[in-house]
């Protein structure tokens, strides 16, 4: 008996694992841009994912870009979305996040787990709260600190079938460059779609 729930169970495994999409955003698809522009809707279509706030650019060719935009040497027109810095709407909240879109009627759906991101922080170094939610249930919480240089960030292992993974750049007080704003650079995220 024990060697039949045993199997049961490694076969469910196995087809939840067969149905698993893992998935590579780096944003080479996108067109350059020379100025922020918002992110479009459904990007990438595979993904069904939605980037509320984020904005893109084309880092090399935009002359607002701050030290935490780096360029690909081999290229000038990589791609990065952004949120904050001197494009936060201050009357809103100073953040974003990427989710996905409710199929059909019902508001449950199979959800993502994110494994790890590529960030920076767009102009100075600061801070970023990052959220998880599971068809608006807080899933959890963490913070990581962001300097001008792109580092690998990953993401807790126990956030699996989330739906919603919200950033909020924290403030950075007394800057002569930009008061009251912190900002995020993505240079790619690692997700696996369920």
């Amino acid at each position: 008996m024990k060697r039949i729930v045993l199997l049961i169970s490694f076969l469910a495994v196995v087809a939840l694992c067969a149905n698993a999409q893992k998935i590579y955003i780096d944003f080479h698809e996108m067109h350059w841009i020379a100025s922020p522009s918002p992110m479009p809707d459904n990007y990438p279509g595979e993904a069904n994912l939605y980037w509320d706030n984020f904005l893109y650019v084309s880092p090399g060719v935009w002359s607002g870009a701050g030290p935490g935009f780096r360029v690909d040497p081999a290229t000038q027109h990589n791609n990065v979305a952004f949120i904050g810095g001197p494009y936060c709407n201050l009357a809103a909240a100073c953040g974003g996040s990427i989710k996905l879109e409710a199929m059909g009627m019902t508001p449950s759906h199979p959800g993502f787990q994110p494994i790890s991101i590529v960030l920076s922080a767009g102009w100075l170094p600061n801070k970023v709260v990052v959220t998880a939610y599971r068809d608006a249930d807080f899933v959890g919480t963490t913070e990581w600190n962001l300097t001008t240089t792109p580092k690998l960030f990953k993401f807790p292992p126990e956030w699996r079938e989330v739906t919603q993974v919200a950033f909020t750049p924290r403030f950075i007080p007394s800057s002569s460059i930009y008061p009251t704003a912190g900002s995020m650079v993505v240079y790619n995220l690692l997700l696996v779609k369920h």
